[in-house]
């Protein structure tokens, strides 16, 4: 999913105000006379970005001078602006409404996104999980990236993709897929059930994530009533195709009796 055109055309008009006026105060790309940064060298536009975040007091000094006459709502959408996440991120899914950049810190969380005049599906290479880094900015309630995005061409392997996959579920549960940053964002209280209940819908997982399973019920024994309930329920979805796969091995044996019994009739 993306901004509509309005909306990105508003972005743009803010956003390049804001880093003309850092501009302004610090010079770092020489000779720009309006906030027209499109075609500037994309290192620079980060260093700009790089003066803001150290002086975050910039935001308020521009809403306050309001230099290009800005309506409270557009200068609210500034001052939102505060309220960024740079980070290295992996995107780990391309969904209906979003697409998914977990970020890589300790306590990992993940953000749905929004394309600017592109989907992010379409402007990143075709792998995932991969590897991004980029700054993300609360816009009209919803998430979007500044723009700028470095990918690095890391290998995944399995061990690793695991690994990865397992982060982004516990992620999710403990603070669901984040999609706004105009609010603090709160841990879940169901978070370990509801990562234990995808840990035990199927007996694959149950063998993938054995270690994750016994360190949530070592840390919430109040979830072995979870527990309990879930494997009961794996085994009723399990058995009838345990009795249908013992009923066509059944079938098939006795066609392979009665075959042999007509050949060997034959053969006398």
């Amino acid at each position: 999913m993306k901004l509509d055109k309005e909306d990105v055309d508003l972005y743009y008009r803010l956003h390049w105000s804001l880093l003309f006026y850092v501009n302004q105060q610090y010079m770092v790309i020489g000779g720009l006379n309006e906030p027209m940064l499109k075609h500037e060298n994309p290192e620079k536009v980060m260093e700009l970005y790089g003066k803001l975040f150290s002086n975050l007091e910039l935001i308020d000094s521009f809403a306050a001078e309001n230099p290009f006459n800005f309506n409270n709502e557009e200068l609210d959408i500034i001052r939102s602006w505060k309220n960024y996440v740079k980070d290295r991120f992996l995107i780990v899914a391309h969904l209906k409404d979003n697409s998914v950049f977990m970020t890589t810190d300790k306590e990992q969380k993940a953000y749905g996104v929004l394309g600017l005049t592109d989907e992010i599906e379409d402007v990143v290479p075709p792998l995932m999980p991969l590897f991004v880094e980029t700054i993300l900015f609360p816009f009209k309630g919803r998430i979007i990236y500044c723009g700028l995005m470095s990918t690095y061409n890391i290998h995944i392997g399995s061990n690793m993709r695991r690994s990865i996959q397992a982060e982004y579920q516990q992620a999710k549960s403990r603070f669901g897929i984040i999609t706004s940053l105009d609010e603090p964002v709160r841990e879940k209280k169901d978070s370990d059930e509801e990562l234990l209940k995808y840990y035990l819908r199927s007996a694959s997982r149950r063998m993938e994530y054995g270690y994750e399973i016994h360190e949530i019920l070592e840390r919430n024994p109040a979830l072995e009533n979870v527990y309990s309930l879930e494997i009961g329920r794996s085994y009723a979805r399990s058995a009838p195709l345990r009795h249908g796969l013992r009923f066509l091995k059944t079938s098939l044996s006795l066609q392979g009796r009665a075959r042999r019994k007509q050949e060997s009739g034959l053969m006398m």
